[in-house]
C-alpha cells in the first residue's frame, strides 16, 4: 500500500474511532448510574441524593471556612451509589426469597431496608440462640444481635458475588471488596 493510501486509511480509522466514541454517549450524562442483578438505578436518583449530600457538606465546609474538594465529592458519589446498590440488592434478594414487608406507603428507604434485612435474617437464621444463663430479655437481644451479624456476613458475600455494573461517570465496581471506587 502506498504512503498516501496508507495515510488515508489511517485517517479514516481515526475518524471512525472518534465518531464512534462520540456516539457512544461518552460526554453525555448517563440515564443509568448502575445495574444491580438486572435492576437499573437511575442516574437522576443518584444525582439527586448526591446533590443533597453535597449541599449539606458544602454548608458545613463553608461554615468551617473550608471548601469542598473534588476528592470529597468523588467519595460522596461512591458512598451514595453504594447505598443505592445495597438497597437494590437487598430488595432483589428479598424478592427471590418471596419476602415482603408491610409498609404504610411512607416508609423511608432506611426503614424498608431495616425491615427487609430483619425478615431475611429471620428466614436464614431462625434457630439462633443467645448464650445460656442470660435473662430472657437480654437473651432475646443477644440472639437478635447474633442473627444480624450472621445476616451481615451473608449479605456482604452476596454483594461481592452479585452482578453489578457501574457507569464509569460514577466510578467503578470493585467486586472483591464490594465497593464503588
Amino acid at each position: 500500500m502506498s504512503g498516501p493510501a496508507r495515510r488515508f486509511r489511517m485517517g479514516a480509522l481515526v475518524v471512525v474511532a472518534v465518531l464512534g466514541g462520540g456516539c457512544s454517549g461518552g460526554g453525555a450524562a448517563p440515564d443509568v448510574a448502575a445495574i444491580v442483578e438486572g435492576t437499573e438505578i437511575p442516574a437522576a436518583e443518584t444525582e439527586a441524593l448526591l446533590d443533597g449530600h453535597l449541599k449539606a457538606e458544602s454548608a458545613q465546609a463553608d461554615s468551617d471556612g473550608h471548601g469542598l474538594d473534588e476528592d470529597r465529592k468523588q467519595t460522596l458519589t461512591h458512598f451514595v451509589l453504594l447505598y443505592q446498590i445495597k438497597h437494590a440488592l437487598l430488595r432483589h434478594l428479598a424478592d427471590g426469597m418471596d419476602i415482603a414487608v408491610e409498609s404504610s406507603g411512607n416508609l423511608s428507604p432506611e426503614a424498608e431496608a431495616g425491615r427487609l434485612s430483619q425478615a431475611i435474617a429471620q428466614r436464614l437464621f431462625p434457630e439462633v440462640e443467645a448464650p445460656e444463663g442470660e435473662p430472657a430479655d437480654k437473651a432475646a437481644e443477644l440472639a437478635d444481635q447474633r442473627r444480624q451479624s450472621l445476616f451481615q456476613d451473608w449479605f456482604d458475600k452476596q454483594l461481592r458475588t452479585a452482578r453489578i455494573r457501574v457507569d464509569k461517570r460514577f466510578g467503578r465496581w470493585d467486586a472483591g471488596r464490594g465497593v464503588v471506587q
